[in-house]
């Protein structure tokens, strides 16, 4: 089947991967190590019967929302590659700018974020075998793991470089899956262990806080970056994603719901932000565990960057598009020495050594990592890959639509605005509350 030309030049490979390997990277990307830290930013302020609710429904409405915006990617004759790429097309140039700001200052704070929970895995790592665990700060280990990061991402150059790494993720995840929920089970059937289920906290911090936990659950079963990654799936691109996204709303899920409520169960509101640290062991298999978590939250780190590096690469390597008659696109890039020519290499290592820098260094400098996450969500998730995508769609494909389904994608755009204004509101004042009594450079534990 033709593969369309990009809407815009990338020195990226387009079309080359099939459903799966997209599959695999959407799982990736939100079947991460960060549900280690879900039984405590989710179910500890919305508790046992809200909880539950919310992340089936959520993780049902953004499949939905995702095949929609998945049914866009060719519009106007081309394959819209990016999400500014899909939102100019529709919208224009304001648009354009608006979303790409929006989406990029977004995916920083993501990374930024990200370091901060790989630096927090290898403190937890050292401090299971040290005797004086506070000899080197969270604010090290994030340093650490930045310069980690950063022979990674020079390593892996574009999303089809990364899938032997997105399948080798997957079992990573299931090594922190099963080792977590088998030591939470024993912990959790212990008898003469009292647990509480209450949500604390006055009715105000009640409701910011779950706020807060509402913008991580549309974060866990979100990837704020779908375009982008169907850049990679093969013709039909249409009918490939919704394959893909039937991957991650399930295999995906099950480690995502599984966990989550599992953990909360066997500790209750006391469970820790990084569960790891609340499971009774045996230490060597809670160690198995973390660095597991580690080595494997770079792959999911590298797929949210990757879209700030494609920008770098188009920039810097000034791509030309091409249309081969067999239908398959390439580029100068590739027709001038592929992705290890000397000045691709230059281009890759200044871009990406500058971005992680300045990323690690925020990271190690302001260490919230579970109030990023919070804002993260609430700012791209609920207003982009909610509301926006329910717009868009009605203008590309509602001309014809019956008053009822116009007034049901209506219903839906409304229903963003109001989380996206709740979930904001929460993650700012949690984030305010805590950088009140931080100091730079200082973990927040």
């Amino acid at each position: 089947m033709k593969n369309l030309p990009p809407s815009s030049a990338s020195p990226h490979e387009i079309g080359q991967d099939p459903w799966w390997v997209v599959g695999f990277n959407l799982v990736a990307a939100s079947s991460s190590s960060y549900i280690l830290s879900y039984p405590q930013l989710i179910m500890t302020h919305l508790g046992w019967i809200a909880g539950p609710i919310i992340m089936v429904l959520l993780n049902a409405v953004f499949f939905y929302n995702n095949c929609l915006l998945g049914s866009l990617h060719e519009t106007g004759g081309k394959r819209q590659i990016r999400t500014r790429d899909l939102v100019g097309y529709i919208y224009g140039r304001r648009m354009f700018t608006a979303v790409w700001i929006l989406q990029f200052t977004v995916l920083i704070v993501f990374c930024i974020g990200t370091f901060i929970w790989a630096g927090t895995t290898l403190e937890a790592i050292y401090a299971s075998y040290s005797s004086d665990p506070s000899k080197i700060s969270l604010s090290e280990w994030v340093a650490i793991a930045g310069a980690c990061y950063s022979v990674f991402a020079f390593v892996v150059p574009t999303l089809h470089s990364l899938r032997l790494y997105s399948i080798i993720s997957l079992f990573l995840t299931m090594i922190i899956t099963f080792i977590t929920i088998g030591i939470s089970i024993k912990d959790g059937v212990k008898s003469g262990v009292a647990r509480d289920y209450s949500i604390v906290g006055t009715k105000a911090d009640k409701w910011f806080s779950a706020m807060g936990a509402l913008s991580v659950v549309g974060f866990a079963f979100n990837t704020a970056i779908l375009p982008e990654l169907q850049a990679d799936v093969r013709p039909p691109t249409a009918r490939n994603i919704y394959k893909a996204l039937g991957l991650q709303y399930t295999l995906g899920a099950i480690p995502i719901i599984g966990l989550t409520l599992i953990g909360y169960w066997a500790y209750g509101n006391v469970v820790s932000g990084f569960i790891l640290e609340s499971n009774s062991g045996p230490k060597w298999l809670v160690t198995v565990a973390k660095v597991a978590a580690f080595f494997q939250i770079l792959v999911t780190l590298h797929i949210y960057a990757l879209p700030m590096f494609e920008f770098f690469d188009s920039k810097f390597l000034k791509a030309r598009r091409s249309l081969k008659p067999s239908g398959n696109v390439e580029n100068d890039v590739h027709q001038a020495g592929g992705h290890w020519s000397a000045r691709t290499v230059l281009v890759r290592f200044l871009t990406r050594i500058t971005f992680i820098s300045i990323t690690t260094l925020l990271g190690a400098m302001f260490p919230f990592f579970g109030d990023i996450l919070e804002l993260s969500g609430a700012v791209i998730v609920f207003p982009i890959d909610f509301g926006l995508v329910h717009h868009m769609y009605l203008k590309v494909k509602g001309k014809n639509f019956s008053l009822y389904r116009r007034t049901w994608h209506w219903l839906m755009i409304v229903t963003a605005v109001l989380l996206t204004i709740a979930s904001v509101t929460g993650a700012s004042r949690n984030i305010i509350a805590v950088a009140s009594t931080y100091r730079i450079f200082h973990s927040n534990n």
